[in-house]
């Protein structure tokens, strides 16, 4: 492949990966919204079809329990398909496990009291939900559980969150680029002939 042909390639390529940006679509900080028994908080806003993240604070309040007798589970869902599920040791003891997530998905325990997590999401056109669910299940994977015990001992608090989309051009845009670059290319193969 000539230059000009590899020139013109890499002008296409860094400018189609130049042409996708985030931008937040939502957010808002619950300040530790209260999760004490099985419950849920939904949010909702527009957005375009694609690829986002849901960035987001949890706070166990150095009680909550990984997989043990008292199991918490925490759920993720965006338009009612959950995409990320654990339960944590954050000072209640009990294995630290994640039950559904997808790949690239980031977690950061922060000791036994908080984790900060953001989960690559598929975002739909328009109207997205995204609910963050708390529950303790009485029985869990074929095996007795004790449920919820309450704030004091057991609960979720929901802080920050931050929903992001990617945005990408549109065909139109990508098809008048690649025009542009393909005339480009053709008057840089004309001169490299004239010289020639």
């Amino acid at each position: 492949m000539n230059t000009t042909k590899k020139l013109a390639l890499a002008l296409a390529a860094a400018c189609l990966a130049a042409g996708a940006n985030a931008s937040t679509v939502f957010s808002n900080d619950y300040g530790n919204v209260d999760m004490s028994t099985p419950n849920a908080v939904t949010a909702s806003f527009g957005a375009g079809p694609g690829a986002g993240s849901v960035a987001f604070h949890l706070d166990g309040f150095n009680s909550l329990d990984g997989d043990n007798s008292y199991i918490d589970v925490f759920t993720l869902s965006v338009n009612g398909n959950a995409v990320f599920s654990g339960t944590w040791d954050l000072g209640g003891g009990g294995a630290d496990e994640i039950f559904t997530a997808p790949t690239g998905y980031t977690l950061t325990k922060n000791g036994t009291s908080s984790l900060d997590i953001t989960v690559p999401v598929s975002l739909a056109s328009g109207s997205n939900t995204v609910t963050f669910a708390y529950d303790s299940p009485t029985t869990w994977a074929g095996s007795g559980r004790a449920g919820p015990q309450g704030i004091g001992d057991e609960g979720w608090g929901l802080g920050q969150v931050t929903v992001t989309a990617t945005t990408v051009p549109e065909p139109a845009s990508v098809a008048l680029l690649l025009g542009g670059l393909g005339i480009v290319g053709g008057i840089a193969r004309r001169r490299a002939r004239k010289l020639a």
